[in-house]
């Protein structure tokens, strides 16, 4: 009778001892992996608002000869470093296709030829701008042909600069690693994203 009740006495213990093992195993199985999926969640939801709040933009400057000027504001609460390459700020931002054009009455912009660059690496100082919290950084571009058919944009046309982010960091140039600043593009701790303006209404 003893040795039943000893036996038994043994059989709960090990049963209490194996459920403690468990909850053991799942507190430490499941709970980083929550909060590891909680970061990741929490960290795109910042890489996105700093991204959103760069704001684009397309003003006209001279008609003759017709030039425009793209901005990117940061309406963010901190600095920004932006990678210049095919962003807004390119200094050939209408020979690789950013900027497209409507003429008035058309449903659809026109078609433009672009070209394909190929660039020495790693890139140079000036290819990176630090943009400070409600400062804009602007740079001039020229339509002319054969990049522009001037003819097709007599009157009003609408305007849009659209592309993709190759690299921006939430922090001023000297903050970043230089090894991020010479993988930009590829640095994976960079932000990356779509960017479009508002339309614009120009005349030649």
């Amino acid at each position: 009778m003893v040795s039943q009740q000893s036996s038994r006495s043994r059989g709960r213990i090990l049963a209490v001892i194996s459920l403690v093992v468990v909850l053991i195993v799942f507190w430490n199985t499941w709970l980083p992996a929550d909060a590891d999926t909680s970061s990741t969640a929490s960290s795109l939801q910042v890489d996105m608002a700093v991204l959103s709040e760069l704001k684009v933009s397309v003003r006209q400057t001279s008609s003759s000869p017709p030039k425009l000027t793209i901005g990117v504001t940061n309406t963010h609460s901190s600095p920004v470093t932006v990678f210049t390459w095919d962003s807004p700020l390119d200094p050939l931002a209408v020979q690789l296709g950013l900027l497209s054009f409507t003429p008035e009455g058309k449903d659809a912009p026109i078609d433009l030829p672009t070209i394909q660059v190929r660039r020495l690496m790693p890139p140079g100082d000036d290819a990176y701008v630090t943009i400070e919290p409600g400062q804009t950084e602007e740079r001039e571009v020229l339509l002319k042909r054969p990049m522009v058919p001037l003819d097709q944009l007599q009157g009003k046309t609408k305007v849009v600069c659209k592309g993709e982010w190759k690299s921006v960091w939430a922090a001023k140039k000297e903050d970043i690693s230089a090894e991020s600043l010479k993988n930009a593009g590829a640095d994976e701790a960079s932000l990356k994203g779509s960017f479009e303006s508002e339309p614009v209404d120009i005349e030649l």
